[in-house]
């Protein structure tokens, strides 16, 4: 049985990582730069180890019309940031995105208080964090562009902690190469633009997703994520976060579990089952322990195939509607058409 243990007052203690496991809240210091990750021998590398460190924060909001997902990515060799607006009555999707030399990305080191930015000609991204106040604001502004609209705005994820707890994890690529994240689904306010449209965010309707991580990724690596979240009839918010990836030992490190009105509850492991060659097609995900079963029906995807020499990036991250069940028994709570995403992810950098 998974546990949620105190968190510490920092990650990475002498060069070690602290502990493993599922924790109450952000680490006040992620120091994740002073693991030695190649070992007691390698305090001469900790400069090498920082470069494999990836980083990114990435928020989804959901409105009943519409869904943004938009991305700051420090990959340290390379930086990545990307808005997307897609239309969920309509169907149609336009996307800015750039690309950019390595340090072109400022990523915080924790959410408690921070700043992530990412400029270049025509646009421009930032997330301040301020989990300390209950809330992340977010700053788009990205020009017309040919037939791409501009899209902009400004929103405030409602990340207050003591009502809607937040899945904090550090998992073990190996005993001491740790994958940090910070996964929350919240109330979001605020307004969004799509050309001359105005969309006005409600709290008590809209909801915003957060994934925030910090991973020693090996040069080779995948995963398969789901994340949705929404209100259900009874006004609760109902959300889910599952992933499946290289962790060895998932029954007992992973990022799998639901939330149910600000309440969390760590799930087994998770397993996808879909199509490759039918990304579009339709998932169904499960965990071992029964507590999350849902089938997934994409709407439409955002997709990027990245390869330089030895540096792979395939990425697909569809989009739509979740149905099934979180919990079970008595407790089970029904899943009716929540708007979320899936992602496969293969990489090689």
């Amino acid at each position: 049985m998974r546990t949620i243990k105190k968190t510490p007052p920092r990650l990475v203690d002498d060069g070690r990582v602290v502990e493993f496991g599922a924790f109450e809240e952000p680490f006040r210091e992620l120091n994740l730069g002073e693991a030695e990750i190649f070992g007691r021998c390698g305090k001469a590398l900790r400069g090498l180890g920082r470069f494999r460190l990836k980083e990114w924060q990435h928020y989804g909001l959901i409105h009943p019309r519409h869904y943004f997902g938009m991305v700051i990515f420090d990959a340290k060799f390379m930086a990545i940031s990307f808005v997307y607006h897609f239309d969920r009555v309509n169907g149609g999707m336009q996307e800015h995105s750039r690309q950019a030399p390595g340090g072109k990305a400022e990523v915080a080191e924790t959410m408690w208080r921070g700043e992530c930015s990412f400029a270049a000609r025509g646009y421009s991204l930032t997330f301040e964090n301020r989990l300390e106040e209950g809330y992340h604001r977010v700053r788009v502004d990205a020009a017309q562009t040919g037939r791409l609209p501009a899209v902009g705005g400004e929103f405030r994820m409602l990340e207050d902690i003591s009502r809607y707890r937040p899945l904090v994890v550090v998992s073990p690529f190996s005993p001491n190469r740790p994958l940090y994240t910070h996964k929350a689904a919240c109330p979001v306010e605020g307004r969004m633009s799509v050309g001359g449209e105005t969309i006005e965010l409600d709290p008590s309707r809209d909801v915003c997703l957060l994934d925030e991580q910090k991973a020693f990724y090996p040069y080779k690596s995948f995963w398969r994520w789901l994340c949705f979240g929404g209100f259900g009839p009874d006004g609760k918010l109902i959300a889910a976060n599952l992933c499946h990836n290289i962790i060895a030992d998932d029954e007992e490190y992973s990022e799998n579990c639901y939330w149910v009105d600000g309440g969390i509850n760590l799930t087994g492991a998770a397993r996808f089952g879909y199509s490759e060659d039918d990304i579009l097609g339709p998932w169904f995900v499960k965990t071992t322990d029964g507590m999350v079963d849902v089938d997934f029906r994409p709407q439409g995807e955002r997709a990027e195939r990245m390869r330089v020499g030895p540096i792979l990036s395939d990425f697909h991250q569809p989009f739509g509607l979740f149905r099934g069940s979180v919990g079970e028994g008595e407790g089970a709570v029904e899943v009716r058409d929540i708007f979320g995403l899936c992602e496969q992810h293969i990489t090689r950098y």
